[in-house]
């Protein structure tokens, strides 16, 4: 495996070259490198939209294993996303997005920018490529499997991005241990960062303000923290890779606007210029500017923890037309008390000892498929009850995550909730893990 590996990493010095490689040898090459932990990956977990039609094209994941597994398609989508920027293909990397949303050849030029920045050397091509190997390994069951294997220690409970941290940490991921060392430490920062605090959750206001302490460790690595966002970029862009895989469905202007506004709140936090409220609220306030520009009326982020709210459950239902805008607006006018007064409060608690956040994990990917009132009322109680438990023993837990992964698989996709969204009042919210703490 080695020598393979040592072979993507020598064709990583002539990056031209690299990805001038037809589209299925590429694929087999970057296969051959990571075989390990690509491996890993048919075991991961994902969640589907509704209406998708498959591609009449091979996916990845067919072309290497000739059998279709989502978070091996994911990934290697995310990979080809790389590829297409590297060689300037906006036409690929938008082929069938939807024309109204469609990423703008300016921003494409931006993330090409970045990217040229950013990826200065072979070297930092090649620990690019791992961390997007490397990213979802997490959700792997069996990788906390082999933690608790060898350690005795059960983190099956944790979010991935935790997961992948502890087992790092005991040298269970493969292509983590071939990098040298001054690399190993780079990624190992990324990993560290995003164990409590990732880009797309604050783009969609899922976490809370005080998952930014994290970004203060990255003041002086700041080139662990350009990779990171950039792995991050393309993890979006293959997102719906196992849906599919023809382009960056899922790196649409909307979205993309969103990190971009991130990437300006974790500068903010860097650089010492923002505090993580203000960093937070920064996300916030951009979000409310744009869908004023649509027809909302502006929201007052800054001084009303009402409106506050508001923003971040847009954020949550990734909400960007005028028709969104109205459902969202008229369920919470509709909304009863005490259920939009606890919103109110919960989502506007930052996190800390003594008073912990609720990071409802999911809630996005929930939000985002309904289309009706009665469907997102139901939602927002729901979220409600999950938000108002944050009761923790241990008082330096300032984040408890509660993930609705469980719900997605049993609920939506099965189409029940469809059938009847009252479905929830029935179900328990799901358990409480400690995802942050703060030493006294």
């Amino acid at each position: 495996m080695e020598h393979h590996v040592d072979t993507l990493r020598e064709a990583c010095a002539d990056p031209d070259a690299l990805f001038a490689i037809p589209h299925e040898d590429l694929l087999r090459l970057i296969y051959r490198g990571f075989s390990i932990d690509i491996d890993r990956l048919k075991r991961a977990y994902s969640i589907r939209d509704n209406g998708y039609c498959l591609p009449s094209s091979s996916s990845p994941s067919r072309i290497i294993y000739d059998e279709d597994y989502d978070e091996v398609n994911r990934t290697l989508v995310g990979f080809l996303a790389l590829r297409w920027i590297h060689l300037g293909q906006y036409d690929e990397f938008v082929a069938s997005q939807p024309p109204e949303a469609r990423l703008t050849r300016e921003s494409f030029d931006w993330i090409r920018e970045f990217y040229t920045q950013t990826v200065a050397n072979s070297d930092t091509l090649y620990v690019l490529i791992v961390s997007i190997v490397i990213n979802d390994l997490g959700k792997d069951p069996q990788l906390a499997s082999d933690y608790g294997k060898l350690t005795g220690e059960d983190i099956s409970e944790m979010n991935h991005d935790a997961v992948l941290l502890e087992a790092c940490n005991i040298g269970l991921v493969q292509s983590l241990q071939n990098l040298p060392s001054p690399d190993q430490e780079d990624v190992m920062s990324a990993i560290k960062l995003g164990a409590t605090f990732n880009f797309g959750q604050l783009a969609q206001a899922e976490n809370a303000p005080i998952c930014l302490s994290s970004l203060l460790q990255m003041k002086d690595n700041l080139r662990s923290f350009h990779i990171r966002f950039m792995e991050q970029l393309l993890d979006i862009s293959g997102a719906a890779g196992h849906m599919d895989w023809t382009c960056a469905k899922k790196l649409i202007q909307p979205i993309f606007d969103s990190y971009r506004n991130v990437y300006d709140a974790c500068q903010g936090v860097i650089s010492g210029s923002l505090d993580l409220r203000g960093a937070y609220d920064l996300v916030l306030i951009r979000r409310a500017e744009f869908l004023y520009n649509k027809g909302l009326r502006l929201l007052c982020v800054s001084d009303s923890p009402s409106d506050r709210a508001v923003a971040r459950l847009l954020c949550m239902g990734n909400v960007a037309t005028l028709e969104k805008v109205r459902l969202f607006e008229e369920t919470w006018n509709a909304l009863e008390d005490p259920y939009r007064e606890d919103l109110v409060h919960a989502l506007n608690i930052d996190g800390q000892r003594g008073k912990p956040a609720v990071q409802p994990t999911y809630m996005p990917a929930f939000l985002t498929r309904i289309t009706d009132k009665r469907a997102l009322q139901c939602a927002l109680r729901y979220l409600c009850r999950i938000m108002i438990a944050n009761d923790s023993e241990d008082e330096s837990v300032v984040i408890i995550e509660r993930s609705v992964l469980g719900v997605m698989k049993m609920y939506v996709e099965t189409g029940l909730f469809d059938k009847d969204p009252t479905i929830l009042e029935n179900i328990d919210i799901p358990e409480g893990v400690s995802a942050q703490s703060e030493s006294s």
